[in-house]
């Protein structure tokens, strides 16, 4: 098999079908691995078996020091590359280090969207000396959607059925959003509530072309819109790969006595059952925590799944020296 290697603002529809059909056929899919999602100036690098895809990475390229430092370039494959032959893996991300070693890339990391308890058996790149890890592995909270929708709500904890109760006894209703003036609200709430919890948001620019590609793909995604007389209280953006939903924003404005989060939520479960999934991942977890996001998570139950961890490769040991010596100063 002979690596194919794209830019992915020049994929052609055919192909952009072809690697969104083999996407949706893995286990390890995740919406970051879509072409659609990066920025331009990615690459999208794939193999195939006669003409059948069968190893799909998508990378972002760029400059971890920005304009300050243009020429130390890195890539990473964010919950990728995609492949569930494990065996296929580990070849494909050889002929890509490869190929990124040649465009004068500085160092590649990967994230596959493995999970740890079913794979370290068959997946170990500690086994390959020259990728380095470099965190632990994330963990997230899975909860299954076999079951049917009254089933599921009857599960959540007594604290989240009551509050998505009083929300809708409060006149809060759920829809999706469907244009560019909505897309901006929910950009601009992000934005808010970035400032108020302090943390460091998705740009804003980047975020609006995601969400737009989530919302016009056929049921690939959605912005979900939680209102109370006409006032745009609440949202949450979900994302689809294969059978899988993942939760990947949300944000909502300070209500004393309203908390829209628990309906939005549960409105999310249903999109993503509705359209096929028979899992929903609440898009990161921190085990054992009693507040925050987490407890809020916990409160819809599901399973608790821990990753493997993010792996480095150094491809050109000089520039990551200066990489490495650039880091310490700043």
């Amino acid at each position: 098999m002979d690596l194919e290697f794209f830019l992915t603002n020049n994929l052609s529809p055919t192909l952009l079908k072809e690697v969104d059909e083999f996407l949706d056929s893995q286990e390890t899919g995740h919406p970051f691995q879509f072409p659609q999602w990066l920025d331009s100036g990615s690459r999208l690098a794939l193999l195939r078996e006669e003409t059948r895809i069968r190893w799909v990475g998508a990378f972002g390229v760029h400059s971890p020091f920005g304009w300050k430092v243009p020429w130390i370039r890195a890539a990473a494959a964010n919950r990728g590359p995609v492949c569930d032959d494990r065996k296929l893996w580990i070849e494909g991300l050889c002929l890509v280090s490869d190929q990124l070693q040649r465009e004068r890339i500085a160092y590649l990391d990967v994230s596959p969207d493995w999970v740890e308890e079913s794979d370290s058996q068959s997946f170990d790149l500690a086994r390959h000396p020259e990728w380095k890890s470099i965190d632990d592995g994330a963990a997230s909270l899975r909860l299954s959607l076999t079951a049917d929708a009254d089933e599921i709500f009857a599960k959540f904890s007594k604290n989240t059925r009551y509050e998505v109760r009083r929300a809708e006894r409060m006149g809060a209703n759920v829809a999706l959003a469907a244009s560019e003036g909505e897309v901006d609200e929910f950009s601009r709430m992000y934005q808010r509530l970035a400032v108020r919890k302090g943390f460091q948001p998705d740009r804003s620019e980047r975020q609006r072309r995601q969400i737009y590609w989530l919302m016009s793909a056929p049921s690939r995604g959605a912005l979900l819109l939680a209102r109370r007389e006409n006032v745009v209280l609440g949202g949450t953006v979900i994302g689809r790969a294969g059978r899988r939903c993942w939760y990947l924003w949300g944000a909502s404005e300070k209500q004393a006595h309203l908390n829209v989060g628990h309906i939005l939520q549960w409105n999310a479960l249903q999109w993503a059952k509705s359209h096929g999934c028979t899992e929903y991942d609440f898009g990161g977890y921190t085990p054992g925590a009693t507040s925050g996001p987490a407890w809020f998570k916990a409160g819809f139950g599901g399973t608790v799944v821990h990753f493997v961890e993010p792996r480095r490769r150094v491809l050109r040991p000089g520039t990551y020296r200066i990489f490495n010596l650039l880091s310490r100063i700043r």
